[in-house]
C-alpha cells in the first residue's frame, strides 16, 4: 500500500477524477478527508469506499468560501495533527465565445478554479510550513497549455492554476514540501461529458462528432479513463516521484505533443 495511513485531503470528490482518486487511495490505505459542494455525490464516493469508509470523512464544502476552506483544514489537523498529501482537485468548466461569455460565468470559473485552488493551499501552508512535509497536488488542464476553440475564459483560469503551482513550489521548496499539478487530457467525466453535449447543442451537431473530436485530439485515440489520471496523482503523492517540484504531468493521450 503506497500511501498507507497517510493523512490525505481532496476537494471535488463527488465524480470523476475526484471519485477515482478517492476510491484509489482507499484502497492504497489512506485515511482521508473528502469534500465537495455535490453532497449526494459526495455521500455516493463514500459508498463506493466499501470498508475504508471508516477511515474517511467527507464535508460538504464549497471552495469559493474561505471560511468553508479553512474549517476543513484546520478540522483535518485538529483531528489527526498532520497532513501528508493536499489534492486540490475541485474545478468547474464553461464554454463559449468571448463576446457572448456571460460575466456569472467567468466569474464562476475563476471563483472555483483559480480562487478555490487558492483557498485550498492557503489555509494548508502555514501547517505544511511547520511540519516540514508532505506534496500538494493541483489539477490543471491539458487546457493550459494549448488554446482550444470556445475556450478561452476556461483556458485561462486552467493556465493560472498551471503558474500558481510553479510558484508555490518555489516557495515551499525550502520547508521540504513538494507542489505539483496533472494536466488531464479528454477524460470520460460528467465534466467533460456536459462540455461536450453544449457545444453539439451550440454547433448544432451531433454530441458523439463533437465527443469523436475530443478523442482524435490525443494521438491515442480515445478519452482517458478517470482512473487512469488517478493513478497519475497517486505517483506524485507517493516517493516514486520524490524528487518532481514545480513540475507538470500531462496525462493528455499525446495531445500535446502534435
Amino acid at each position: 500500500m503506497r500511501v498507507k495511513d497517510k493523512i490525505v485531503v481532496l476537494t471535488g470528490a463527488a465524480s470523476g477524477i475526484g471519485r477515482a482518486t478517492a476510491i484509489l487511495f482507499a484502497k492504497e490505505g489512506a485515511i482521508q478527508v473528502l469534500s465537495d459542494i455535490d453532497e449526494s455525490g459526495l455521500k455516493e464516493t463514500y459508498k463506493a469506499l466499501g470498508s475504508a469508509k471508516e477511515r474517511t470523512t467527507i464535508i460538504k464544502l464549497d471552495v469559493r468560501n474561505s471560511d468553508e476552506v479553512r474549517n476543513m483544514i484546520d478540522s483535518t489537523i485538529d483531528k489527526y495533527g498532520k497532513i501528508d498529501v493536499l489534492i486540490v482537485n475541485a474545478g468547474v468548466v464553461r464554454v463559449g465565445p468571448v463576446e457572448t461569455f456571460p460575466d456569472d460565468d467567468y466569474d464562476l470559473l475563476i471563483d472555483v478554479n483559480l480562487k478555490g485552488t487558492h483557498h485550498t493551499c492557503k489555509f494548508a501552508v502555514p501547517y505544511f510550513k511547520k511540519q516540514r512535509f508532505g506534496t500538494i497536488i493541483t489539477l490543471a488542464s491539458v487546457a493550459a497549455h494549448i488554446g482550444q476553440v470556445a475556450h478561452a475564459n476556461y483556458c485561462s483560469t486552467k493556465a493560472g492554476v498551471l503558474g500558481y503551482t510553479r510558484a508555490l513550489a518555489l516557495d515551499l521548496a525550502p520547508y521540504n514540501i513538494r507542489v505539483n499539478s496533472v494536466s488531464p487530457g479528454a477524460t470520460d467525466t460528467p465534466m467533460l461529458q456536459s462540455d461536450v453535449a453544449k457545444q453539439a447543442r451550440d454547433r448544432g451537431v451531433d454530441y458523439d462528432a463533437v465527443k469523436k473530436e475530443f478523442e482524435e485530439e490525443g494521438v491515442i485515440g480515445r478519452w482517458a479513463k478517470a482512473e487512469e489520471i488517478a493513478t497519475g496523482i497517486l505517483f506524485l503523492a507517493t516517493d516514486d516521484s520524490s524528487y518532481m517540484t514545480g513540475a507538470d504531468l500531462r496525462l493528455d493521450g499525446g495531445w500535446t505533443t502534435k
